[in-house]
């Protein structure tokens, strides 16, 4: 922003604009150099975005002074800051991921800076009768509380003072916009857990909380778009966004937006507050993630009230959300999203037996993560490559040595007797006839003898996922000749259809491979697919996203060399990012390998290149060196390049 105005600029604006405070005539004026009909126009073009100002006491004297809202603080530390500015002040301020230094749109707010009480953050146990919803939020917006001390203190409250306070508006902003200012994905998922809404609107033109996690960003892409993620998760509403800035994803965005003859539905009533000039800067704030995050949201279905109350009651309502946690194999992850209804809904005691089949690199084990991460369960992987014999996978039977200690997969089934729990068996096929002959019994009858001791473990609540890359010939034939349908269709009565067809041969080479007795009591067989172009493009984002919060950290020279950090104080900017993507995508995807094939190249063609001219900068390594500002973009030859901003 420009400098301060002077105290007879602001007047000037204020007289001509009722109802506009001291500090906002003051930041309108510097975002416009200082230009009074500017900063006057500026005003009353965003003026309707606004929420009613508080006056503050500079607003209604003259004392000749531009200063005297200014902080006297001197403490550094960031409860002195947010207890000593003044709960009035909104400044305004670009927060586009991109290039945060320029003017941005002047209707984002940085939301007012709440006072923090001490006496809040020290106190014990609250008072069940007393939400103080304010003295909360200044306490996680000055990083006082984090998730689980948020969850601890919303644990004290009944659901119905929460539903009455998670919702509320604070100095004109509903609760919920505060939360997801702060980009902690375990503090917005727990606010939402316990009533807030993850549709929350602000101001008369009801601008949506999802586009508001755009604007506001994060630091890093990779915050920004899993902020953005977790609130689709929780059934916020994509179809807020117009569906051109998403659909489709995998292309660039125009500078000022999508024309407008393909904004097929800004007329909506729930799109007034995206003007045009709101859409240049979405189409600016949005990357590649987010905009897949919002193209896969709204192909879905939303859950049925039966599905609802199974998976509520069962306590597995997040694993709705599962889309969202990994890139590619919707048709896996919705299959298993309706098996694991099936399953719960019948509550039966029996063991749920998955196969995960598919080439090595595209999900399985993220998959496998994920779903144990949203089902809140503890999961134990199995490599299943240094393991032939029975007693190496579940330990000896007495009175062999070593009986006593057992096996890590022993006690786990131990630990966990009765309770649902998760054994991932990674690369099962490594396995032999042997193992495969224990398994009969935990798989039939959910019954499992500890080798230590030799009782009784109750097993029949434990789910089984047993990973292989064995049918990848049948699977990399069916998407090759499917690829039209698997990647581009969205037909998914047709999708599933073939992908039933694929599932019986599977089932055959199964049995062929584990035997008749093992196969039959496999619940179902997940085959994981290929990744589409446009898929394989947005892993390449997902790595990119990983590389900048790797490089976003401080440089570090220690004592002890092995903890230096070298490498860091650094921003990455993607310029055009689905052509950045896609180009590397063509050329490094691999479909035996997937990710893995696509994580190597990310190092060859830009890691590689940027920590090499990082080094060749020189300067002395320090933790407060400037920060290093690096380009990615395609050039005239269509060669992915990394450039050093100057």
């Amino acid at each position: 922003m420009g400098d301060k105005p002077s105290i007879n600029d602001i007047r000037r604006v204020m007289a001509q604009c009722p109802g506009c405070s001291k500090d906002m005539a003051s930041t309108c004026l510097q975002l416009c150099g200082n230009d009074v009909d500017k900063a006057v126009e500026k005003y009353k073009r965003v003026e309707k975005f606004l929420p009613e100002e508080v006056p503050s006491n500079d607003d209604n004297e003259d004392n000749g002074s531009n200063d005297d809202n200014e902080d006297n603080n001197d403490d550094d530390d960031r409860v002195s800051q947010a207890t000593d500015t003044s709960p009035d002040e909104t400044e305004m301020r670009a927060t586009s991921q991109t290039d945060s230094d320029e003017e941005g749109p002047s209707w984002i707010l940085k939301l007012p800076k709440l006072p923090v009480s001490h006496d809040f953050i020290n106190d014990g146990p609250p008072d069940p009768s007393n939400f103080e919803l304010h003295k909360l939020l200044a306490a996680i917006q000055a990083g006082h509380f984090d998730a689980d001390r948020v969850r601890t203190y919303l644990h004290y409250f009944n659901k119905e003072t929460l539903t009455t306070n998670l919702n509320t508006e604070v100095r004109g902003f509903p609760a919920m916009f505060y939360i997801v200012s702060t980009n902690d994905v375990g503090i917005i998922r727990q606010w939402i857990k316990y009533g807030g809404n993850p549709n929350a609107t602000w101001g008369p033109e009801a601008f949506p909380l999802v586009a508001f996690s755009i604007f506001h960003g994060a630091k890093t892409m990779k915050k920004a778009s899993s902020t953005l993620a977790t609130l689709l998760r929780f059934d916020a509403n994509p179809r807020l966004i117009p569906k051109a800035f998403y659909d489709p994803y995998c292309v660039d965005l125009p500078e000022g937006g999508p024309a407008e003859e393909i904004l097929h539905d800004i007329n909506d009533g729930n799109k007034r507050w995206c003007t045009e000039e709101v859409r240049a800067y979405l189409a600016k704030a949005l990357n590649l993630s987010q905009r897949y995050s919002l193209y896969r949201s709204s192909k879905l279905s939303p859950p049925t009230k039966r599905q609802k109350t199974v998976l509520d009651r069962q306590e597995a309502d997040e694993v709705l959300g599962l889309h969202q946690m990994i890139v590619g194999q919707s048709i896996a992850t919705r299959w298993l999203q309706r098996k694991l209804l099936i399953y719960l809904a019948q509550q039966k005691r029996r063991p749920f037996i998955l196969v995960f089949a598919g080439p090595s690199g595209h999900g399985k084990t993220e998959l496998a993560r994920r779903f144990g991460e949203l089902m809140s369960l503890e999961l134990e992987r199995v490599d299943c490559t240094i393991f032939k014999q029975d007693n190496e996978l579940f330990g000896p039977r007495p009175p062999y040595s070593g009986h006593e200690d057992g096996s890590l997969l022993n006690n786990f089934l131990a630990r966990k007797s009765g309770e649902r729990c998760i054994v991932f068996m990674d690369e099962f096929e490594k396995t032999s006839e042997e193992i495969h002959n224990t398994l009969l019994l935990p798989f039939q009858e959910g019954r499992y003898e500890d080798r230590r001791k030799g009782t009784l473990v109750d097993c029949s609540r434990t789910i089984w996922i047993l990973a292989t890359n064995k049918l990848d010939d049948s699977i990399h034939a069916f998407c090759k000749a499917n690829e039209q349908v698997l990647f581009y269709s969205e037909d998914e009565d047709v999708q599933d259809r073939l992908v039933g067809e694929l599932c019986s041969q599977l089932r055959k080479e199964v049995i062929g491979q584990f035997g008749a007795p093992l196969a039959g009591r496999i619940t179902e067989i997940l085959p994981f697919l290929t990744f589409s172009p446009r898929e394989a493009a947005v892993i390449v984002h997902k790595g990119l996203m990983d590389m900048e919060a790797e490089v976003d950290r401080k440089v570090r020279l220690t004592l002890n060399k092995e903890e230096d950090i070298y490498v860091g104080n650094i921003n990455i900017r993607v310029n055009k990012d689905a052509t950045v993507c896609s180009t590397i995508a063509q050329e490094e995807y691999d479909r035996k390998t997937g990710a893995r094939s696509i994580n190597q190249g990310l190092e060859r063609v830009v890691e590689d290149p940027l920590i090499d001219k990082y080094l060749k900068i020189d300067e002395e390594l320090d933790e407060n060196q400037p920060v290093a500002r690096f380009v990615v973009d395609v050039n005239v030859d269509k060669d992915v390049e990394v450039r050093l901003v100057r």
